[in-house]
């Protein structure tokens, strides 16, 4: 009755400066009958480029001092451009769930976004044998 899916991620390190990026991206999704496939797949690929940042770029900045977050407005926030969406791709698994609802469908929702970060994070312990533990993944965390 629930929706599932399984993320991929193939990413490169450069080993001298400790910078991730994500090459290409593969999410496989059971979320029941896809009414419209444009809007599925716009669902998933936003999900993905919001993981991406998850993982390798957002993080609120607080001052010690006085409390106040520092990086407060997207000009200091850091989020995905273009250069950082790789090759990024969904598929969908053929199913129609009568139990889950009346027209079979289930849902994408926020499924889409929370495998993207430990996919990621994996990927980078496959290309440097570190587990990091603690998100965004930063270059001081693999130096």
């Amino acid at each position: 009755m629930y929706a599932y899916g399984a993320t991929f991620a193939e990413v490169a390190v450069d080993a001298r400066l400790g910078l991730v990026r994500v090459r290409r991206m593969l999410g496989v999704y059971d979320a029941g009958r896809i009414i419209s496939p444009k809007l599925a797949d716009s669902q998933a690929l936003g999900g993905m480029v919001g993981g991406i940042s998850q993982a390798l770029l957002e993080h609120t900045v607080t001052d010690h001092r006085d409390g106040r977050i520092v990086n407060a407005n997207l000009a200091d926030y850091l989020v995905p451009v273009n250069a950082d969406v790789p090759d990024l791709r969904a598929i969908y698994l053929d199913g129609d769930d009568r139990e889950a609802d009346p027209i079979g469908v289930k849902g994408l929702g926020e499924l889409v976004q929370i495998g993207v970060a430990p996919a990621i994070a994996n990927a980078v312990f496959h290309a440097t044998g570190r587990r990091v533990r603690e998100l965004p993944i930063t270059a001081e965390a693999l130096l």
